[in-house]
């Protein structure tokens, strides 16, 4: 579920990466927050005080930034190695 989740979160983030004047964060939040929806409905007790949807936020939001500088990471070892056999 959790990869479902994040595979949705950073969908949602490449739709919404085309939106100027907002920071990455921002559009990960956004992102996070409409792939958590199912897990944060309102049928659930009010004894949770939202704790469920912040972890899943936090979480999903975590994972989708440090994929995102992986593959920043990655981009960047791929040109360099190609600018020094060059």
């Amino acid at each position: 579920m959790f990869r479902t989740i994040a595979t949705t979160a950073i969908l949602a983030l490449t739709v919404t990466a085309a939106q100027a004047g907002e920071s990455l964060d921002a559009r990960v939040h956004e992102a996070a927050v409409k792939a958590c929806a199912p897990e944060s409905s309102d049928s659930l007790p009010f004894s949770h005080y939202g704790a469920i949807s912040k972890y899943c936020v936090a979480r999903v939001s975590t994972a989708a930034l440090a994929r995102i500088q992986a593959d920043a990471q990655a981009k960047t070892k791929a040109s360099t190695a190609v600018l020094i056999t060059n």
